[in-house]
């Protein structure tokens, strides 16, 4: 169970703060004294109302954030975005919202972009509306460029979606989505984990060009770290979704075509580099496939080393 300790909510902020949609603005953050009070101040110009779950941060955030007017859910320890991103969804949902919008606490995001991710919402165009951060316009960090679009490849080719930055943080989701978000991942991989089962459930995802800031590069988790931890996600829902029986069939499947390709190549008939490159993927699908079998060796000893979730 979650340990979540509320400061600030009280009877009349149940009521929205101002005419218009009710937009409820949810921030997760950790160990961010330094930039929580002024997202929150400039937050609550585009929402009714600011909600941060303060994730077991051993600094002020919770006081800063208490302060410039936010709603603060806090946990006694540190549980890892996904395990934020469920608390705030449920503390959201006291107020009716139309739309919640997340975005992240570190200051990357320019709160005044909130009404570009909001309006297709509320025109009815679109269920999820997604910030992409790689529009040209923004100064990005060469790895962190690479290694997101990376982890867009992986997620996209889960999700069946064609999203070009699937790990922005800065997200509109419509009421209506909200029942059909469940949150396994406590980790980074929780942008990920929502895309794909949202985009599976037939929701209408959309993006929007928004600005973004990297000043002083705020993030608590190394990239290699990251990048782990999200394949580690995408890895788990497509197994989530392949099964038991998809397991041995995806086996066998790619292993029947890497025969099939060596006895092309002994009898030296030609390969083309489509088929060569198909049957790659299919091992590589099936040898993944086996290995996050949850009684795997694999498996036991990255739980062993306090790598795997259990």
């Amino acid at each position: 169970m979650t340990s979540i300790a509320s400061v600030g909510l009280n009877e009349t902020e149940i009521l929205p703060a101002k005419p218009g949609p009710n937009v409820v603005i949810c921030i997760p953050a950790f160990n961010e004294e330094t930039t929580i009070g002024r997202i929150v101040s400039r937050s609550k110009e585009f929402c009714s109302h600011v909600v941060v779950c303060d994730d077991g941060s051993i600094d002020r955030t919770s006081l800063e954030a208490t302060k410039s007017g936010a709603i603060v859910a806090a946990h006694i320890k540190n549980q890892g975005k996904g395990a934020a991103l469920k608390t705030l969804l449920q503390e959201a949902s006291v107020f009716d919202p139309d739309v919640i919008v997340t975005l992240d606490g570190d200051g990357q995001h320019d709160p005044s972009d909130v009404p570009l991710l909001v309006a297709p919402v509320m025109e009815g165009t679109a269920d999820v509306v997604i910030g992409c951060r790689f529009n040209g316009g923004n100064r990005i960090p060469f790895y962190r460029e690479i290694g997101n679009s990376f982890l867009s490849l992986m997620t996209n080719w889960s999700a069946g979606t064609k999203v070009r930055d699937t790990q922005s943080g800065f997200r509109a989701y419509s009421s209506k989505v909200i029942p059909s978000i469940s949150i396994i991942e406590n980790g980074m991989g929780v942008d990920s984990e929502i895309l794909i089962n949202l985009a599976r459930q037939g929701f209408r995802i959309e993006e929007r060009n928004v600005a973004v800031s990297y000043g002083g590069d705020t993030s608590t988790l190394n990239p290699a770290s990251h990048i782990i931890r999200v394949i580690w996600s995408i890895a788990r829902a497509k197994y989530r979704r392949l099964g038991r029986v998809s397991t041995i069939g995806w086996s066998v499947a790619s292993g029947t075509l890497i025969a099939a390709f060596v006895l092309l190549w002994i009898v030296r008939m030609p390969i083309s580099l489509f088929g060569l490159g198909a049957s790659s993927i299919a091992l590589s699908t099936g040898i993944l496939a086996v290995a996050l079998s949850p009684r795997s060796r694999l498996i036991r000893w990255l739980r062993k080393i306090k790598i795997a979730p259990p």
